[in-house]
């Protein structure tokens, strides 16, 4: 539990710090580009050196694409009827549609099944959410951006292959069959464990509370859909094939109720989509989720 803890730590650090008046743009830039070009990728090159693969392996990997396909297919359905703007939808998508893995899963699947399972919610993370983000997310902000820093799809393809974090994951597989020295796990480490704190206190610096009152219909949709309707439905497809019997896959299935994704609102918000939207998902979302994450655990174990 002491790792919610640091999460609503940074958060409120952000917060607090964002209202004494000298948080500035480039600090903000700063401590994003640390926790998506040093941390993360430095997260990754230890943990998939390290990890073991279930045997249900396939269908592990396979739910959080599947959380994406249904995240994004209820936005476009809903988008019309519901007069969604287009970069509203874009925000949702980016930040909604990939579950939070690794920054808040693993402490809640610690917290809820135990540390013993933590390497099924490392699985979920890395080669699921992490390489979603990497391609998918990473292309779907730079073609959205609004703010001048639309990407052409030629840089957009040249950049997936050589982005950092993605370069790392499959570093950290290739070199699988040889040991890391010690000393290069424990920097690996300690500078992967600035991820989380980090990574909420960048959502913190963004994070405008008064807002709320002007997104507060985008809000509502994208927590309804992130924490109740999207894993309702990937937790019902997987029960109707069996699959609630395997443990692997009830902690892969609780992985699909985390709460909006931290680097995907950092992506999105670097690219000024619909901002403050996506600090206000992670900012709600990550304390509102502690409830409904309790509930999906419940049900998960009966």
């Amino acid at each position: 539990m002491s790792a919610l803890v640091v999460l609503l730590v940074g958060l409120a650090a952000g917060i607090a710090f964002r209202r004494t008046g000298k948080a500035s743009v480039d600090t903000q830039h700063a401590v994003t580009f640390w926790v998506l070009n040093i941390a993360l990728p430095a997260l990754a090159l230890r943990v998939m050196h390290e990890v073991h693969f279930p045997g249900s392996i396939v269908a592990v990997v396979a739910m959080p694409y599947i959380l994406f396909a249904v995240s994004a297919g209820l936005y476009m359905a809903i988008a019309r009827p519901l007069r969604l703007g287009r970069e509203a939808v874009y925000a949702l998508v980016a930040t909604t549609a990939v579950a939070n893995t690794s920054f808040v899963g693993i402490p809640m699947v610690t917290a809820f099944f135990g540390a013993g399972d933590v390497p099924i919610a490392v699985l979920v993370d890395q080669l699921g959410s992490f390489v979603l983000l990497n391609t998918v997310v990473t292309t779907l902000v730079a073609v959205a951006a609004s703010d001048g820093t639309r990407v052409a799809p030629r840089e957009i393809a040249r950049r997936i292959p050589t982005a950092p974090p993605l370069l790392a994951l499959v570093t950290g597989l290739a070199l699988r069959p040889v040991g890391y020295p010690g000393w290069l796990t424990e920097v690996l480490t300690r500078l992967g464990d600035t991820l989380t704190p980090l990574a909420l206190f960048a959502i913190g610096l963004q994070l405008e509370v008064s807002a709320v009152r002007r997104w507060w219909r985008e809000l509502v949709i994208g927590l309804t859909v992130k924490l109740l309707v999207a894993p309702g439905l990937v937790i019902a497809g997987y029960a109707l094939f069996g699959a609630l019997g395997d443990r692997a896959l009830r902690v892969t299935l609780f992985e699909a109720t985390m709460p909006p994704m931290v680097a995907g609102a950092l992506m999105a918000s670097r690219h000024d989509l619909a901002t403050p939207l996506p600090s206000m998902l992670v900012g709600v979302g990550v304390p509102v989720s502690i409830l409904t994450c309790a509930g999906w655990s419940f049900l998960l174990h009966l």
